[in-house]
Order: structure tokens, then sequence, then C-alpha cells
């Protein structure tokens, strides 16, 4: 073997070996907060933990709503948790791992989409910036077990088929092409729009560049793609759409300090670059960063927004700047003498601090802690010994936790967003819990049996079980004593 080769190989062996370090940090920060809370931290991964098992146990009824049960939009989402839970019968503490494992496998996939569009160097950037990316409650992000998140490895894996970065035949690429899209518009409406409008540009700029056979295969997989799909959004397409309006605001940093500063610079720079060299697929990536970057400045101005949900496009976004920023961040490592090494010494300054404020700010983030050991070991009390049939009223917060655990039909939950009929409903639950629980009649007119709270409840008709929890009577309790039982909350 030449010299030559021993030297490429032991060069692609290094780039592998960098890449262990950033897959290291990428689980520990998506890891770090469950250090003192081992359940999920925001109210949707609750409720894709419930619509799971939902799925899992064939349920009819909503535990949510009380209505009957559909899947949605995010159907393939739901559907592959449910898979899961079905084949490794996770408990809700080892859910808390599944974003590590899929905030790794994003790693990878960055990796090897930028490897292959424009080299090793850029690639390991754009992976360390995906592995520092910022979560918060607002927009999500890797530490949450939600489906936007899907587009840190699909948008990649997508790209490299319509890209023709991977060398097979072409219908292979546009059938995995075909594939993937599809698997999106069903799991993640919002990923999908993301992905079809980077393809769309790219197809526009094909056509525009007189490529025909390119842009008929790419026009005829989006097609293929979208028109498979139109049975997720066929029910949704009836509803007028209408403005979103808040009556609370969590206070948002522009996207310079949400990317990082750092990051963002280079960004900038990457756009230079992509708009000096006019690259097709660059184009379509810079042009829909631009596209992204105006849907959120738009919604701050007016307050909804046409195109996809404001909180869900940061993540799609951070991501197509992680591939331009590598981009630019590889170009400063190409500068000539006598400056390189004095250019080499800031830009690993800079990554130093960028890695350092990244890490802080990740670590001292705050997220929701719903429920505590004691609430844990009750719900799942409740299950083991409540029938599946009764109608549970407790806080409404907690009431987003409940189903994932318990199995059981909610009087109230709160909603995700302003609904006033809904708000009704956790105003009454509310009023109930705050007057100790007194009037039988609202339990009855609601068919409600069971109620937890931890605030005690002062009412003869309902007979306490269990510490915190009390059911109806009526419902086949009178004669219940209370034995010294606890469930094996390790099976669970």
């Amino acid at each position: 073997m030449s010299n030559h080769r021993l030297l490429q190989r032991a060069k692609e062996s290094k780039e592998i070996i960098l890449l262990i370090p950033i897959l290291s940090l990428a689980i520990s920060l998506t890891l770090y907060p469950h250090l003192n809370y081992p359940y999920p931290l925001h109210v949707d991964e609750w409720f894709h933990l419930a619509e799971a098992k939902q799925i899992a146990s064939n349920s009819k009824i909503d535990w949510f709503t009380g209505g009957k049960f559909n899947l949605g939009m995010e159907r393939a989402w739901h559907l592959s948790l449910a898979l899961i839970y079905l084949i490794f019968k996770p408990t809700v503490k080892q859910w808390i791992y599944l974003p590590a494992i899929m905030h790794a496998i994003s790693i990878l996939a960055i990796f090897c989409f930028v490897s292959r569009l424009y080299g090793k160097k850029e690639a390991l950037f754009s992976s360390l910036l995906i592995a520092l990316l910022p979560s918060n409650v607002t927009m999500g992000g890797p530490v949450f077990l939600m489906p936007v998140n899907l587009s840190l490895i699909f948008i990649p894996i997508a790209l490299l088929f319509a890209f023709e970065l991977i060398k097979i035949k072409k219908v292979y690429n546009y059938l995995f092409l075909f594939l993937t899209a599809t698997f999106l518009l069903y799991a993640h409406p919002p990923t999908a729009l993301v992905l079809i409008l980077i393809l769309g540009i790219y197809l526009l700029i094909l056509i525009f560049s007189r490529e025909k056979t390119k842009a008929l295969y790419l026009f005829v997989t989006m097609t293929s793609s979208v028109l498979l799909s139109l049975p997720n959004y066929i029910y949704f397409l009836h509803e007028r759409g209408s403005e979103i309006k808040f009556n609370f605001w969590v206070y948002l940093q522009g996207i310079p300090l949400l990317f990082g500063i750092i990051p963002t610079l280079f960004f900038i720079l990457g756009t230079y670059f992509v708009l000096r060299d006019w690259e097709k697929r660059d184009l379509s990536l810079l042009l829909t960063s631009l596209i992204l970057i105006l849907n959120i400045l738009f919604f701050t101005g007016k307050g909804f927004t046409y195109l996809l949900p404001y909180q869900r496009t940061f993540i799609p976004l951070f991501l197509i700047m992680s591939v331009i920023a590598g981009k630019g961040c590889a170009k400063l490592l190409g500068i000539h003498k006598p400056i390189k090494k004095a250019g080499l010494a800031i830009l690993m300054v800079l990554l130093a601090i960028t890695i350092c404020s990244e890490i802080e700010r990740n670590i001292s983030e705050k997220y929701y802690h719903l429920i505590d050991d004691e609430d844990y070991e009750s719900f799942l009390w409740i299950k083991e010994n409540i029938p599946k049939n009764a109608t549970v009223l407790l806080d409404p917060w907690k009431a987003r936790a409940f189903p994932a655990i318990a199995e059981r039909k909610v009087y109230a939950v709160m909603p995700f967003g302003p609904n006033e009929e809904k708000m009704e409903r956790v105003e009454r639950a509310r009023a109930f819990l705050k007057n100790e629980c007194t009037n039988t009649s609202f339990l009855m007119d609601n068919n409600i049996s069971v109620v937890y709270t931890k605030d005690g409840c002062q009412n003869e008709e309902l007979i306490k079980v269990r510490e915190n929890i009390y059911v109806l009577k009526g419902f086949g309790w009178e004669d219940y004593r209370l034995h010294p039982f606890s469930v094996n909350v390790d099976h669970y």
C-alpha cells in the first residue's frame, strides 16, 4: 500500500475519532437535565407517550378528551413510539434515553451529509453545532422526545438522496427520497414542509439551469409523496385556519442569541461563500434558511403565520444554519500562510468559547417538572387498582402526565394553546379542588369517579382508598379497606 493511501486512511481515522467526543458531548447534554429528575421534561413528551400507549393498548377513547381516539397528523411518529413500546416495554423513566439516542443518530446523519456535500472538516464543525443545539420549552430541542427532532435525522438523510450524494442508481436515490419524505409527511408535517421547501427551491434552480432529467425525477418524487400523504390531511383541510392570539408570552431571544453569536458569525461567513460559489445545492439551503427566518420575523410581528408553526421553525432552521456555518468554518481553516497559524489559533479560541458558552447555557436551562416521585407512585397505583372506565379529576397540569402513566381518562387537562372550552373545564376542576371536593353533584354530573389531590377532600361521599386518592361511593369501593399495598415502581 502506498504512503499516500496510508496517510489518507490515517486522516480519515483521525476525523472519525474526533466525532466520538462530539457524540459523547451530545449524549451528555441530552441526559444532564435528567440527573435529578427521571421523568419527561415537556408537556408534549407526556402527550406523545400517552398517544403511543393508547395505540399499543388499542384504546378507543382519548384519555385526554374523553372523545373518540384518533391518530392525528403525527401518526407515523406515534406509531413508531407504539412499536418501540410493544417491543421493549420501556417505563416512563426509561423513555428519557430515547432523545439521547436520537441526538446521537442526528449527529451521524449530519456528519454523513455534510462530509459528502463539502468535506470532513465542514462535517465535524456542523456536527459539533448540532451537539450544542439549545433546547427550551418554547421551541423544543434535542433534550425532548418530540417529533420536531426528526428534522435533525431525516432532512439530512433525504438530502443525501435528493442531491444524489450517494453513488447508487438514480432510481434508488429517488425511491429512498420518496420513502423518507412520505414518512415525514405522516410523522411531522412542519418538518416535511421544510424538506419540501428545500426540494422545491432546488427543483426551481434545476429547471432554470436546464437540468431537465434531474428536475423531472425530483418533481415526480415530490408529487408522488405529497399525493400519497393527502389522506393524512383531508380532515384538517376542511377546517379554516385562524389567527393565533396568545394571552401570555414566553420571552424568546433573538436567533443569534439562541443559535449562538459565534456560530451565527460562521453562518454569515458561510453565506458569503455560498453566494460566491453559487452552487445549486447550497443555494437551496440558504434560501430556505432565509424563508424560515422571515417566517419567524413575520410571526413575532403579526402574531400568526401562513407557512409553519413559529415554535417548530427553529430546530430545522438551526440545522440548515449549522450546515452553512460548517462551510464558513472550513474556509477559515483553508487560509494560506503567513496568517494561517494566527487564523487557526483564533479559530480554536472561538470554538472553545462556543463550546463553553453553549454547554453552560444548556445545563442552566429550566424545564417543566410536572410530577414528583409521590405522584408517579400514586399514578401507578391507580393504573393497577382503578377500573379502566374511570374518569379521574386532578390538577390540570399533572393531568398532562397522568394518562401516560395511569392509562386512565382525565376530566380536564391544560390545553397546549388558547382554548376557551378547555380552559373552562380547567377552571371548574380547579374550583372543585380549591373547595376541598365538596361538590358531589359536580362529580356525578361529569361522571367523575376518582379524585387525586394532595390538599385533601372533605366529602363523605368520597372514600379515601390511598394517600391523596379518593373514590366516589357507588363506584364499587364501599366495602374497600386500604391494605399496606405498594406497587413495585421499578416495573413501570
